[in-house]
């Protein structure tokens, strides 16, 4: 990327002129050791952080509802495990499809219509899914609900990264990321607290109310000053509209899109296993489905605390290396669940390692594929980094069941929270490092 495309210049620097004007007078964007307080942010900068962590959270909750409950809805139903495991697989490849689509849409007409797009898709998806009465049905229903929360998910990140300054970019990305572990923790004390009395339907029901909200809270949200000027530049000299995938393949990204493509089509692979048929695995070592709920809540409310702690990490050594570093940890936690969690209480501490590194580490990696793009194809390379990982969902929903079947439970974790995490580790250090702090456009020339 140290040669820019020629076509990208005029855009670039464009938007480099309008986009680090304010950065450069304001006083979060000299350099200056990084401390947990977050200063110098402005208040639209913190708008758009909070309502894409909301967003993510909502959406997530609303995933979480599904995986943990599937094996009651699977009853309901009467669905089979091979239909489980084939309708996982249909929802991944939608979300993949949504997020591939979304990312030139956001490059060609503008961030925010796809950051609220996506919010009614999942409000829609979430009734329908409460009234389901069949596999037809709760396929529609959990397709439209995917296709909301995987474009959410870099839709707000990009977001973020545009208005946030170079100081502490890393940290609101990892802030606005926590909505995930959030997400599955309300997921779970939902759970916990409505299934047993009141059944499964009744969850989505509650879980739409605040999504509406969030709608509401967003409506004032304005377009990026970085997409503007890039849009300008567009409108000044139409050949930088070539196609952007096209533009990811040049020279210049070629190598990072590639790395960060398989980087987290591996990482993903490995992680929806356990996400996705949490309940299998905690069942196949005795564990019910009730303290189920409580082991999950209290992994991933622990895992706040790693998202956020590796974007921390990531601004004083780098987000690559901070990333490199949590997968290798976590696949250290994945070997202990594999050999070593053979009870609640262990599951649930390996577990909650597991969230905390492996998972976590994609506040790093989030912030890393949003800054190592150029304006002209940032959404379209952050969304082919989060296509790929919805890739990863779906070989991961088709080959589950086939793997506990065939090599068993512990080999199947092995594969999943030991050797994907190694793998993605290893591409993110192949991958050319950017500095804590550098502006957007430095990192684009």
């Amino acid at each position: 990327m140290a040669h820019d495309d020629p076509l990208a210049r005029p855009a670039d620097t464009v938007a480099a002129s309008r986009a680090t004007s304010t950065d450069r007078g304001d006083p979060s964007s000299v350099p200056r050791k990084p401390g947990l307080l977050i200063r110098g942010v402005n208040r639209r900068a913190w708008q758009v952080t909070l309502l894409s962590l909301g967003g993510w959270l909502l959406v997530n909750m609303d995933g979480s509802l599904f995986n943990l409950n599937y094996t009651l809805i699977q009853e309901d139903l009467g669905l089979s495990n091979t239909d489980i495991g084939n309708l996982y697989a249909i929802i991944y490849a939608v979300g993949a499809i949504s997020t591939l689509l979304s990312g030139p849409f956001m490059d060609r007409f503008g961030r925010k219509p796809v950051f609220q797009l996506c919010m009614f898709a999942a409000a829609a998806g979430s009734i329908m899914t409460a009234g389901a009465g069949g596999l037809a049905i709760l396929l529609l229903a959990r397709g439209i609900t995917q296709a909301g929360a995987t474009t959410e998910w870099m839709a707000g990140q990009v977001m973020v990264a545009e208005e946030a300054p170079a100081s502490s970019r890393g940290r609101l990305i990892g802030f606005a990321q926590i909505g995930y572990p959030l997400g599955f923790f309300a997921g779970s004390l939902l759970s916990w607290l409505i299934v047993p009395h009141f059944g499964w339907r009744l969850l989505f029901v509650v879980g739409v109310v605040p999504v509406f909200l969030m709608l509401w809270a967003r409506r004032g949200v304005a377009e990026t000053e970085r997409f503007r000027a890039e849009a300008r530049a567009e409108e000044q000299d139409k050949s930088l509209r070539r196609n952007r995938f096209a533009q990811l393949l040049a020279a210049d990204l070629r190598r990072p899109a590639i790395l960060a493509a398989v980087w987290h089509l591996v990482y993903a692979f490995g992680v929806a296993g356990i996400i996705s048929y949490l309940p299998w695995v905690y069942e196949h070592f005795g564990v019910s489905l009730e303290h189920t709920y409580i082991s999950s809540a209290i992994a991933t409310g622990l895992a706040a605390v790693g998202y956020y702690l590796c974007a921390y990490v990531g601004e004083r050594i780098g987000r690559r290396e901070a990333a490199a570093l949590w997968l290798i940890l976590g696949a250290v936690s994945g070997a202990l669940l594999a050999f070593q969690g053979h009870t609640v209480v262990l599951l649930t501490v390996f577990y909650s390692m597991v969230y905390f590194f492996t998972i976590g580490h994609i506040t790093a990696a989030a912030g890393f594929a949003a800054e190592v793009f150029p304006t002209r194809v940032r959404a379209t390379g952050a969304n082919l980094v989060a296509g790929m990982e919805w890739l990863g969902f779906v070989g991961a929903a088709l080959a589950g069941p086939r793997m506990f079947a065939g090599i068993g439970y512990t080999w199947t974790l092995i594969i999943w929270l030991v050797i994907c995490p190694l793998i993605a580790a290893t591409c993110a250090l192949g991958m050319r490092r950017v500095a804590p702090g550098t502006a957007l456009e430095e990192i684009a020339r």
